[in-house]
């Protein structure tokens, strides 16, 4: 065993002089390998202790307790500074971690609603995005527009389409349309408008997609699929007594993560939540009480395996 004297010594030199351990070990004569077991036996007898300062704006214990819960690849949860609000927050959030995992030849697929919008908004403005390229990055729709178009600007622009198109200005890179409508009549036709050269080659590309952006809608009254009118209110209350708790890429699913709306299975154009689940990473981005159902039904399906949000609600996951 190393004399105490030695392990002492290789630890100051690695950890308050910021050495590395091949120069340390030239500089003590012995193997790089001698300077690695004498680190480890530094920490064994207690004489290096390490301890973690976090900073105000995270609660990374958490996270790791969601992580492990879940069995998450990341979760990332946004605490508020005293000028944001937990929207800006969250959304920040997940432009950090888009950023970072972004790379170039990519595929990048997303959703609809406010929580996309936001996330669009907050990128827009990143100057970070001066240094960045995201060469032959592709930006894909993950499923149709609304024929009901809202009469409500703000809404309309959360379009999966029209953030698609945003989303790749703001990135410099090519984005495409889903030039279709949300959902169709029945099977005949939903098989005739996704057989079109131009909706065909969009749906493949969103399916090869490496990284897919979701917002998890809840069963509320104010869900996108009741507010553009592909379900009636009475449809939509059916399927709560069925056991549903939430929407992702305009799929209603239950606490499972399992889809139950087999009527709008069969009529909606996009990709669907089982082709989702084979993209390898899948960012959810949704918080609130009210998301907490459909947040725990995503989890428990696998249909997300990164996890965005407030710290309220992670704790409600919990």
């Amino acid at each position: 065993m190393k004399s105490d004297r030695f392990l002492i010594k290789a630890a100051e030199l690695y950890y308050r002089d910021g050495l590395s351990q091949e120069k340390i070990a030239k500089k003590l004569h012995t193997s790089r390998a001698g300077i690695s077991r004498a680190l480890i036996q530094a920490r064994k007898e207690g004489y290096v202790q390490i301890r973690i300062q976090y900073p105000d704006q995270s609660d990374l214990k958490l996270e790791k307790q969601l992580e492990e819960a879940y069995g998450l690849t990341e979760v990332l949860i946004a605490v508020p500074a005293c000028d944001q609000s937990v929207d800006q927050a969250v959304s920040l959030q997940a432009v950090d971690y888009i950023l970072r995992v972004l790379k170039r030849n990519m595929i990048f697929g997303m959703t609809w609603g406010r929580a996309m919008a936001q996330f669009v908004t907050q990128l827009e403005k990143d100057e970070r995005l001066r240094s960045l390229s995201f060469q032959n990055v592709k930006i894909v729709p993950f499923l149709g527009t609304p024929g009901l178009i809202s009469g409500d600007y703000e809404y309309a622009t959360t379009y999966s389409n029209t953030l698609a198109t945003r989303l790749g200005n703001a990135l410099g890179c090519v984005s495409y349309n889903l030039s279709a409508p949300i959902a169709v009549n029945g099977e005949k036709e939903k098989e005739m408008v996704e057989s079109i050269d131009d909706i065909s080659k969009v749906l493949r590309m969103a399916e090869q997609a490496d990284v897919a952006l979701v917002g998890i809608g809840s069963m509320g009254d104010q869900s996108s699929i009741l507010k553009d009118g592909i379900r009636t209110e009475e449809e939509y209350q059916q399927l709560r007594n069925r056991g549903a708790v939430g929407e992702a890429v305009g799929r209603i699913y239950d606490a499972e993560g399992n889809p139950i709306d087999e009527w709008l299975q069969r009529k909606m154009i996009g990709i669907s939540l089982e082709s989702m689940k084979k993209i390898p990473i899948r960012v959810g981005v949704a918080h609130g009480k009210e998301k907490t159902d459909a947040l725990k039904g995503a989890l428990n399906g696998k249909l997300i395996n990164v996890l965005v949000t407030d710290v309220e609600t992670a704790r409600m996951l919990i």
